[in-house]
């Protein structure tokens, strides 16, 4: 009996709009706000934390990911991966663009074209 995959899980910061997470939820997608979990004022190396804790992908547009995802790399710590939204990706254009995104990779796990661990997991990954 093969081992059922890790499934993907997502964490947005308070830059993602809130219906992101409404539409993704109404697919069945595991997605948490930062806002749900008392972090919304938080820095961003918490939410961070927060992330790699709870088994979560990182979704902002904020800049201070792309260098906290250079330092984890130099000091050889692991994240979950995050997602950067371009900044262009706004009002309902921008919103369509994260919500396919996600949904991509959550079908890409769940089918088992590819693994959490490996195409995720420490993956700074571009959306837009």
């Amino acid at each position: 009996m093969e081992d059922k995959p890790t499934p993907i899980k997502f964490f947005t910061d308070s830059h993602i709009a809130k219906a992101v997470a409404m539409q993704l939820r109404e697919k069945g997608v595991d997605i948490v706000r930062c806002q749900e979990v008392g972090l919304a004022d938080a820095a961003d190396s918490v939410l961070l934390e927060y992330a790699v804790q709870d088994g979560r992908v990182m979704i902002s547009n904020d800049q201070d990911f792309l260098r906290l995802n250079a330092r984890w790399q130099e000091e050889g710590r692991s994240h979950n991966g995050i997602m950067f939204c371009q900044e262009h990706l706004q009002g309902m254009p921008g919103i369509s663009a994260i919500v396919k995104a996600c949904l991509d990779y959550h079908e890409m796990i769940e089918g088992g074209a590819g693994t959490v661990e490996d195409d995720i997991v420490n993956h700074l990954i571009f959306v837009g």
